[in-house]
């Protein structure tokens, strides 16, 4: 019996010790099933594009399913601004990805760090060589010595 895979599966029937006869065909069959799948799979940096291999190293688009290492022909790199979920527009240095719930997707953004935007801090009247001190609610500016209990 030659093998039907990969058109559709091979049947085998199971032999008994002591009381079927063991014949060369029943070891080829089984051998040429075994042939079939290593053609199927393909050996590492398979030429035939059919194998899985080749597939696997070659497939794109919503079909590529492998894991990307730079070490194999990835093909195109997709750059982020392609993503469905990702809005970039006049990008410069030191931004970031930040998530909009608004508009659901991930936006850059300028970090511009600055104390009066946090909620819990007030730097009204700040002076020259004044520290910043938290009074148990916000933070203030000020020296921490007048915030001591005498």
């Amino acid at each position: 019996m030659s093998t039907n895979f990969p058109t559709s599966l091979d049947t085998y029937v199971a032999l008994v010790d002591n009381v079927d006869d063991v014949l060369a065909a029943h070891a080829n069959d089984r051998g040429d099933a075994i042939e079939t799948l290593e053609v199927k799979l393909g050996i590492d940096s398979s030429a035939v594009a059919s194998s899985h291999d080749y597939f696997l190293k070659h497939a794109s688009g919503a079909y590529r399913t492998h894991i990307h290492d730079a070490t194999t022909d990835d093909g195109a790199l997709i750059p982020i601004n392609n993503l469905n979920d990702v809005d970039i527009s006049s990008l410069t240095d030191n931004q970031f990805l930040r998530y909009n719930n608004g508009t659901g997707k991930w936006e850059n953004e300028t970090y511009s760090p600055s104390l009066n935007s946090l909620s819990d801090v007030n730097t009204a009247g700040v002076a020259q060589f004044s520290g910043i001190v938290y009074t148990g609610a916000s933070w203030v500016d000020g020296f921490p010595n007048a915030y001591y209990a005498a």
